[in-house]
């Protein structure tokens, strides 16, 4: 089948071609399809067209580009700054509540009355029901909703409040994590100087993508992969490319600008037991390993639906909800150790750097405890939960068959990341900036094979699915995923499995007729 012949819209107009009113025309070029006058005389030539053409192109680009970089620098100094600032404050918070513990009774068990608090200044706040309010306090998923939804446009008053809650729940020692507020962080300065400049949509919609790519490298002390994870985490398997340009700016001045430093050195052959692995063994444990992972990320994500679906039963009663799971958090925390609450940053650089023995169900109270905090009022981000689950899943493993724990505490690090946000990526090359050259390789295998194995998932229900990871799978595309359930991932006809359904049900007709 030939194309249409498009030759017309793309020669310029003869000098000899007049209008209607007999006098000559402007000679005009096409520009992505638009027709637009030239400044050319009538009789230049055309070789002269051809190249006006050429330095009209390259003319826009360079402005295109000196824009996004001057707005890139700016969204990041402004989000590294204040995600500098969120950090100051929130470490002295957990300073003051782990100073509490010397009274005798621990912080956490605050907890069953900071939740409710928790519930009803988001019900003040920002007037929304306090149940249907738990959820987009995750800053990530509120983040990503609002540029989907809203071209990026956010409530200037109600990020600020989401802070303060996040704060107040890490205070009282709330299993959450520091990433959603850094991106609400980025993405609010972003908005407000999209008002400024009175910019366009479209161009608000990316500047606030760029604030939430500054956001992430800011807090995850990783510029590239901070910056990239900002970009992946909108949609399952789409990039939106325009954007890679101004977010790597604003992530590396906001890295800059906020001075976070990444969470553990870089790991260096010979480290522990490195030695005893070769090569290929190295390569069947990072398969192996992944898909080991990609399960736990799919426990995770399971079992925060699952709590959700639960207590949805209990809608009425928002601020008893609030109380029991401030409750179990603080019983949970009396039984397995107040090592799980708030951040947990010492037991998730314990496994990484493998100088402590971490009980082999570590990521199991870790998964309970985010559920708990997340769907019963807390509010924060989920990205520091994952590394935790990841690196002390990875310890485990390594502990059960003998292998160096740093190394795979490090690959659990980034493939829970991986397969929880469908970020395989970022997660890669933050793999690359952890583990240098030496390990990075395998553990991108690993991260890229725990995302495939965790399926349709994800702990951002506002992500878009954007395509299908198996060609013999066929979910509905551009949706969240978090309105996906099982019915609406269909196989296609060709697949094995459904030739093999269909052969065993023509089987069961034969043998009852």
């Amino acid at each position: 089948m030939s194309l249409p012949d498009n030759s017309s819209a793309q020669k310029p107009t003869s000098p000899s071609a007049e209008s209607e009113t007999g006098q000559p025309e402007r000679p005009t070029i096409a520009v992505s399809g638009v027709e637009t006058y030239t400044p050319l005389p009538p009789g230049a030539p055309t070789e002269t067209y051809a190249a006006y053409r050429w330095y009209l192109e390259q003319a826009t680009l360079l402005i295109n580009t000196f824009k996004w970089a001057v707005l890139g620098t700016a969204v990041g100094i402004l989000a590294g700054l204040g995600v500098r600032l969120y950090l100051f404050v929130l470490n002295h918070a957990i300073g003051f509540g782990h100073a509490l513990d010397r009274f005798g009774v621990p912080h956490f068990w605050l907890l069953p009355l900071i939740l409710p608090l928790c519930v009803l200044l988001a019900h003040v706040t920002t007037r929304q029901k306090a149940h249907d309010d738990l959820e987009p306090q995750e800053g990530t998923d509120a983040v990503i909703e609002a540029i989907h939804t809203r071209s990026g446009r956010l409530d200037p008053f109600a990020i600020p409040v989401r802070l303060f809650l996040s704060i107040l729940t890490l205070f009282g020692g709330g299993s959450v994590g520091k990433e959603g507020p850094a991106a609400q962080i980025g993405a609010m300065f972003s908005s407000l100087l999209s008002d400024l400049l009175r910019l366009s949509d479209e161009d608000r919609r990316r500047l606030v993508i760029c604030g939430v790519s500054a956001g992430f490298a800011a807090v995850f002390g990783t510029p590239i992969s901070g910056a990239l994870f900002g970009v992946e985490v909108l949609y399952l398997g789409r990039l939106e490319y325009p954007v890679l340009f101004p977010c790597i700016v604003a992530g590396i001045v906001g890295h800059l600008a906020c001075g976070a430093s990444p969470p553990v050195p870089v790991l260096v052959p010979g480290h522990g037991h490195t030695r005893q692995l070769s090569q290929p063994m190295l390569v069947a444990l990072s398969l192996l390993s992944g898909v080991f992972f990609g399960l736990v990320a799919m426990l995770l994500i399971e079992t925060m639906r699952f709590l959700d679906q639960q207590l949805r039963r209990f809608a009425q009663h928002p601020f008893w909800v609030a109380a029991f799971g401030g409750t179990a958090l603080a019983v949970l925390y009396q039984l397995a150790g107040s090592g799980y609450a708030d951040l947990s940053e010492p037991l998730i650089r314990s496994a990484l750097e493998g100088t402590a023995k971490i009980m082999l169900f570590a990521f199991l109270v870790k998964i309970v405890a985010t559920s708990l905090s997340l769907k019963t009022g807390g509010a924060g981000g989920i990205v520091t939960p994952l590394f935790f689950i990841g690196s002390t899943a990875g310890a485990a493993l390594a502990q059960l068959l003998h292998l160096p724990v740093p190394l795979f505490a490090r690959f659990g690090f980034v493939a829970v990341l991986a397969a929880a946000a469908n970020t395989p990526i970022a997660a890669s090359v933050m793999a690359l900036e952890l583990l240098g050259g030496h390990f990075g390789v395998e553990a991108a295998l690993c991260a890229c094979t725990a995302f495939l194995i965790v399926g349709h998932r994800s702990v951002f229900s506002s992500q878009y699915l954007g395509y299908s990871k198996a060609a013999g799978l066929l979910p509905t595309l551009d949706v969240p995923i978090g309105k996906i359930v099982p019915a609406d991932i269909q196989l296609h006809e060709n697949t094995f499995l459904k030739r093999l359904e269909r052969a065993i049900q023509k089987r069961r007709r034969t043998k009852d007729e």
